[in-house]
């Protein structure tokens, strides 16, 4: 079982095991270090820890009732089986095809259509593009040959989907400032007329 040190109150700590994290204060924005790592990062972005968490939040959330002739536990297991990332819901399953390649980055064009056209909905533009490429990096991390014990191949697939969708939503979003420039000027060109 891996053994952690957390920098706490600008001390170093530990080692705690996982179970005693939460225990001794460790929040996401933490930073930690454990044998094999090569530096000392948040919490947040160290797979075992935010791995355990989630587990934990999802007990938490779904506590198994406790029968005293027929234990539960084995139907929750059989459920957390059944859905992907230990949810007891199936995932939705998007095309192959549509995920299969790197999801086109948007964000020079919705820095431009920010500046040119409508900042208002250009900003929310330029977030959804760097939220895309931030998960197609988190998952292009989880396929190279260091990032292969870092993430499930669940946790690999979701930060795939996010990127596709947040690339969607980027696209969106670029479209919407295009024409709300458009609008905009017309509008103005049509105030300069009138004078």
């Amino acid at each position: 079982m891996a053994l952690y040190f957390a920098m706490i109150d600008g001390e170093r700590r530990g080692p705690f095991t996982l179970d005693a994290l939460h225990e001794a204060g460790v929040t996401p924005d933490t930073y930690v270090w454990s044998k094999g790592m090569s530096d000392w990062e948040q919490a947040a972005d160290v797979a075992d820890i935010c791995r355990y968490y989630r587990q934990r939040i999802f007990d938490k959330l779904h506590p198994v009732p406790i029968v005293a002739e027929q234990p539960a536990v084995p139907e929750a297991e059989e459920t957390r089986e059944a859905g992907d990332g230990g949810y007891p819901f199936p995932m939705p399953q998007d095309d192959p095809e549509e995920i299969d390649h790197a999801p086109v980055s948007l964000l020079t064009v919705s820095i431009l259509l920010t500046l040119l056209c409508f900042p208002p909905t250009g900003f929310v533009a330029i977030y959804y593009s760097v939220m895309s490429r931030k998960a197609w990096d988190q998952y292009l991390r989880g396929e190279s040959r260091q990032g292969k014990d870092l993430y499930t191949a669940d946790e690999k697939m979701g930060y795939r989907r996010a990127a596709h969708d947040c690339a969607r939503n980027a696209k969106m979003w670029v479209g919407i400032t295009f024409f709300l420039g458009m609008i905009l000027y017309a509008f103005l060109v049509n105030m300069n007329s009138s004078f």
